[in-house]
């Protein structure tokens, strides 16, 4: 009979007392750790700056805001930091505590993965409607938006989305990785 391997859960009180950058998955601390380079903060900054603009427009009225980098803590045991998000109306606290209706993950090598597959579910499953994710690699980009059934469905990445009733936005994704 091989051992048993034991794997620590830890809560999101646990998290707040770590030093470093990390999420937590269902219990599980994820490193973030090395931070991303300077194309990926790039990327990052021109998304920002775009949604921003388009967030100032006369039909979202200041109802959203685009962050960068924030805490979205979702249950007791569940904490993720996405590239990107938008919110809209109230974020619930010091963190974010509802869902975003926009994130946006830039990849790299070392978050890759993590981005494609496991934030991909995590997000579908609690109802984002719309994840944004860019390589800026191959100077790419893919936008998904959620379906009546729960799952992703591919759109043009310029494509025009409501974020808000009213709000309504198209990126440019050429820009971003200029």
């Amino acid at each position: 009979m091989g051992a048993v391997s034991y794997i620590p859960r830890y809560s999101v009180d646990d998290f707040l007392q770590w030093e470093g950058e990390w999420e937590l998955w269902d219990g599980v601390p994820v490193s973030m750790s090395p931070a991303p380079g300077f194309f990926h903060q790039s990327v990052g900054s021109q998304l920002i700056a775009q949604l921003v603009d388009l967030l100032h427009s006369d039909d979202c009225e200041g109802s959203c805001r685009a962050v960068y980098e924030s805490d979205w803590h979702l249950e007791k045991d569940t904490v993720v930091r996405p590239d990107v998000m938008v919110v809209c109306g109230d974020p619930g606290g010091k963190w974010l505590k509802k869902r975003p209706e926009f994130t946006a993950e830039i990849l790299s090598p070392s978050t890759r993965q993590k981005d494609l597959v496991a934030k991909r579910e995590l997000y579908a499953s609690e109802g984002v409607p719309h994840y944004l994710i860019l390589d800026p690699e191959d100077k790419s980009a893919l936008l998904l938006q959620l379906g009546e059934d729960g799952t992703y469905r591919e759109i043009a990445p310029e494509s025009s989305f409501e974020l808000h009733p009213g709000c309504k936005v198209e990126l440019s994704i050429g820009p971003l990785f200029a």
